[in-house]
């Protein structure tokens, strides 16, 4: 579920980017696309609370990191160009830091994988978006379940 969660994060921010105004997103086109109703409002949760505990949803020009980061050989053995173009993604829309992106990289050689698709990717960022490791983490609290709808 927790995917899906990110799937719908990363649409939402991307018609954010595109001008579009948070209450103009086509939930409709969420539901008529498979996700449930508790996906969609969990992602509208972890937005609103970012948007809550004063955080930026994206990073500013003057903010953002002249350097790039090139991966390593061995990391480019381990995970597949899909993947990289999703780390890629995650960061380019602020969901994830810098350090984030090292984070998540080691997660994958401690893991022990073999090779790392964006399945795998997208597992190891929503535990790490999610923090499920944190119990007084209020967003665990917001993490629905199928049939549950914020009021």
């Amino acid at each position: 579920m927790h995917e899906k969660v990110i799937e719908i994060i990363v649409y939402i921010l991307n018609e954010m980017r595109n001008s579009k105004q948070i209450s103009e997103i086509d939930i409709k086109r969420l539901n008529s696309d498979g996700y449930t109703d508790a996906e969609i409002n969990t992602a509208f949760a972890w937005i609103f609370s970012k948007i809550d505990s004063g955080e930026k949803l994206f990073a500013e020009s003057s903010e953002t990191s002249k350097s790039h980061r090139f991966f390593h050989s061995a990391e480019q053995s381990i995970m597949s160009t899909e993947a990289m173009g999703y780390l890629i993604q995650m960061k380019e829309l602020g969901m994830i830091t810098d350090m984030d992106e090292e984070l998540i990289i080691d997660k994958i050689f401690l893991a022990g994988y073999q090779k790392v698709g964006v399945d795998e990717l997208k597992l190891i960022i929503s535990s790490l978006l999610f923090d499920f490791e944190d119990k007084s983490n209020t967003l665990n609290r917001l993490v629905l379940q199928n049939n549950e709808t914020i009021h």
